[in-house]
């Protein structure tokens, strides 16, 4: 793939993401002008972050502030969106799923399978860097966790894009296929 395709389409991945998160938390657009530069920012931060296992925080705190930096007007809201971008899209694959996706805690809760919890996360019901991402083809991937559903498949397909989005699985796989 070409630099200008990719940056093409790692463009449109990036704006898919961030649109769908935004609207799926109820927040202000982004105007459609500066999701160009906020992809473009990410891609350029790509060399400043990647590396083996977890980024570390101060490098994830100076990526937030640089791709804040691209809106105008500020958005300081979106700093939790920003910090998810960068580790969904730099932080390796950890080397076997932790398999949070379908714990439950002492009260036989799995905050991953909640809709107002997933809701929140860019990656859905999965870790950024859960390695099955990369792994699974979209079906394989929606067929273990309809499987794995603690209220059922029909449950999971209800609301199967927030909680298994297919525009992460994108901007993931382009982004660790650049590092």
């Amino acid at each position: 793939m070409s630099a200008g395709d990719f940056q093409a389409d790692f463009r449109r991945s990036v704006a898919a993401v961030v649109t769908r998160f935004l609207a799926q938390n109820g927040l202000t657009p982004i105007d459609e002008a500066a999701l160009g530069p906020l992809a473009d920012e990410l891609i350029a931060l790509g060399g400043a972050v990647s590396g083996e296992g977890e980024i570390p925080d101060d490098v994830v705190k100076a990526g937030v502030a640089r791709l804040l930096a691209v809106l105008s007007p500020p958005r300081p809201e979106l700093a939790n969106l920003a910090k998810q971008l960068i580790k969904g899209c730099y932080q390796p694959d950890y080397p076997q799923c932790r398999e949070s996706y379908h714990e439950t805690d002492a009260l036989g809760r799995c905050r991953r399978q909640e809709l107002a919890n997933v809701l929140t996360r860019v990656s859905g019901t999965h870790c950024v860097d859960c390695p099955y991402w990369r792994e699974w083809s979209p079906e394989e991937h929606t067929a273990r966790l309809a499987a794995e559903w603690k209220d059922g498949a029909a449950a999971f397909a209800a609301h199967c894009e927030v909680f298994l989005p297919g525009d992460f699985r994108v901007m993931r796989r382009l982004a660790q296929a650049r590092v």
